[in-house]
């Protein structure tokens, strides 16, 4: 074992126990994002369901006091209700008015409507009231405001001659349900007032929706409390996922080492082989699927160590791609490359060109034989004056993946697991790449089309 490696496994215990701090940060913000969730998403469903039987209830509340005020005005038009057009007083029938002709008592009111009446009552008559106005081509003609006392003559001459203005012939005035008959040139609007009706309507909505929103307050509270239980495994599951991972990435790094060693040994001994060559390849593979892991257990423990600077991007990338010109020569490949020159970015260097060679070291594995990879840099505007950087890497494949591509960026997914396996993949990567894209405020998307696949990064 050299001597880098030996400091290196010497100075683990410290790492490990500012990993175990930041493990047990890392799953604290873990378990307060998952009660945030949850909470909301529950809450959410209470008030769109406290919403439906709210608007239920009350709407069909409201249509039945609609349904009795046309059940009035029907019983009216039919001159049930002891309204005579002309004289009020012929057809009462506490004057001994014709109640039962089912029709408006001077006989030629051959338009009027027949109602079925469903609701009234014997009382129904004398607790009714209305008033009735009469207009030709726009002007008052008649108005009876015998029957109530809330509504005098011009108040409600006028309040016809509004509606009769907008052409409306029925529905809600204010309090006030109406309805029109026609006759000739005559136009007659009738309004029942429904004043209790609609204040016990009003009452009631007022009513339900004070109960529900205590409802919601309760179930609420009742929620938080609950949360806590329910995220509780949840996070203790994650931070033992992550504690494993961390552990068992650094226990494998000395075996790696010893084996490396112990291979390079061999070779110095006996010569260099296929087989030392396979075990060199395999032990270099291990080593970056552990560093990969490592990496993103320190990333979701806020503790990866990025050194926020001014860079030229321009010159990182320049400095990675050039090496994979060879690398995709070598797999039947070429490597076209378009770098805008003086492209700047406040982001640190080892993680922009860990981020450039995973996206080439992907490209060079998976597209097709024969292909062009072409990878580009560019600068771009978010508005407001800031400025950013982005990287584009497309190749031809094969075949797409099946389903959503945005699944690639997702941790040990492999879209073909038998290529994947031939080329050397670990499904890690690009989980790395937009890690360290988000990490920098950016973002790492990808999209298809006709068999090219395109990696874009924004820093």
């Amino acid at each position: 074992m050299s001597v880098r490696a030996w400091w290196k496994r010497m100075a683990e215990p410290s790492r490990a126990a500012s990993s175990g701090a930041g493990r047990a940060n890392a799953a604290d913000a873990l378990g307060r994002r998952l009660r945030r969730k949850f909470i909301l998403v529950a809450m959410g469903a209470v008030t769109v369901v406290l919403m439906l039987i709210i608007a239920g209830i009350n709407g069909v509340n409201y249509s039945h006091v609609c349904k009795m005020a046309d059940a009035r005005l029907d019983y009216i038009l039919a001159g049930r209700g002891g309204l005579d057009w002309e004289d009020e007083s012929r057809t009462d029938p506490g004057n001994g008015g014709d109640a039962s002709t089912g029709m408006v008592a001077d006989g030629d009111r051959a338009g009027a409507r027949v109602g079925h009446f469903e609701g009234m009552t014997a009382e129904s008559p004398f607790d009714t009231r209305y008033f009735t106005v009469t207009l030709v081509e726009g002007r008052v003609v008649d108005v009876n405001t015998a029957r109530i006392a809330a509504v005098g003559a011009k108040r409600a001459a006028r309040i016809a001659m509004g509606l009769d203005a907008k052409g409306l012939t029925s529905g809600f005035s204010g309090n006030y349900r109406y309805t029109t008959t026609a006759q000739g040139e005559k136009t007659t609007y009738v309004f029942v007032d429904c004043s209790r009706e609609l204040a016990s309507f009003h009452s009631f909505l007022s009513a339900s929706v004070a109960i529900s929103c205590i409802g919601w307050l309760a179930v609420l509270a009742i929620v938080t409390v609950a949360s806590g239980a329910v995220i509780r495994p949840m996070v203790e599951s994650y931070s033992k996922q992550k504690r494993f991972i961390t552990d068992a990435s650094h226990e494998i790094k000395t075996p790696l080492a010893v084996i490396d060693a112990a291979n390079e040994v061999q070779e110095i001994e006996s010569g260099e082989s296929e087989w030392t060559q396979s075990i060199h390849e395999q032990v270099a593979r291990l080593t970056a699927l552990t560093e990969r892991l490592v990496f993103l257990a320190r990333m979701d423990e806020g503790s990866a160590g990025f050194t926020m600077a001014s860079i030229d991007l321009s010159e990182a990338v320049n400095k990675v791609a050039a090496p994979f010109k060879s690398v995709a020569v070598s797999g039947g490949k070429r490597l076209s490359t378009s770098v805008a020159t003086g492209v700047r970015a406040h982001a640190d260097a080892a993680a922009v060109a860990q981020v450039v060679e995973l996206l080439l070291d992907n490209a060079t594995r998976y597209a097709s034989e024969g292909s062009v990879i072409e990878l580009s840099l560019r600068a771009v505007s978010r508005g407001a004056g800031k400025g950013s950087a982005e990287l584009v890497v497309s190749n031809a494949v094969d075949e797409l993946p099946e389903g959503d591509l945005d699944r690639l960026f997702d941790r040990f997914y492999r879209a073909d697991v038998s290529r994947s396996s031939k080329t050397g993949g670990s499904g890690v990567g690009l989980s790395v790449v937009r890690a360290i894209a988000e990490a920098h405020g950016g973002s790492a998307t990808v999209s298809g089309h006709d068999h090219q696949i395109t990696f874009t990064v924004r820093f």
